[in-house]
This record gives structure tokens, sequence and C-alpha cells, in this order.
């Protein structure tokens, strides 16, 4: 199974936070679950090989966080490692695990503890 991480600058703050406020919108857009870190929007979507992971940061100092896939099914899946992500930048990475069925995507924040997690999603 080969995961991978990408990594990408927004270049537009303005279109960045419109694309994650957009991420939002409306019920039918039941391919992603996102959720809101009070200073990002984490996502989970469905990807051909998985599950894709997202983090945009709009404000705030960096973070050193973590992504990780839990299922209902009982698995947990952790990516490559911990990141360090600044304001305007946003950070993805694909869970190829196939499908798991019903799960959610946790972040956790490596300084304090913290944690978000986005609502199910299903593949």
């Amino acid at each position: 199974m080969k995961l991978t991480r990408r990594t990408i600058t927004a270049t537009l703050s303005s279109l960045a936070v419109a694309g994650g406020l957009l991420a939002f919108g409306a019920p039918a857009e039941a391919a992603s679950q996102c959720t809101s870190t009070g200073v990002g929007y984490l996502c989970v979507n469905i990807d051909p090989r998985g599950y894709d992971a997202s983090y945009q940061k709009v404000a705030g100092s960096t973070a050193h966080v973590d992504f990780n896939l839990v299922c209902a099914n009982g698995r947990w899946f952790g990516d490559e490692g911990s990141f360090y992500i600044s304001a305007g930048e946003t950070r993805t990475y694909t869970f190829a695990v196939g499908s798991q069925g019903s799960c959610f995507l946790k972040l956790i924040d490596m300084n304090t503890g913290a944690t978000w997690q986005t609502p199910s999603i299903s593949r």
C-alpha cells in the first residue's frame, strides 16, 4: 500500500478561505466532510484508493499536527508522521487503504494534545 503526502501552498488567501467555506456547502456534497478548527478547515474526502485528508490553515501561528484516520470497523491508520503548517498553507494526505466503510479524520496538535475530527464519511 502506498501512502502519499502532497504539500500545496495557497497563493491567494482569499481564494483559499472561499474554498474552505465552500467545503461546508450544500448537503448534496456527500463526498466531503469538513470541520472548523478555529484557525482552519479539516476535511476528509473519498478517493479511488481510500480516503483523502486535507487541512487548510487560514490563521494563527505555525502548528505541529498529525493526521489519523479512524474507522467504525475498529481500524485506525496513521500517516507518514506529524508535520508543520503555517497560515495560508494546505496539507493533504491520501490514506490508500481501500474501502474501510465509515471513517472520520482526526487531527492532533502535537504541542497541546488538542484534537479535532470531521464527521464520518463512508466508502
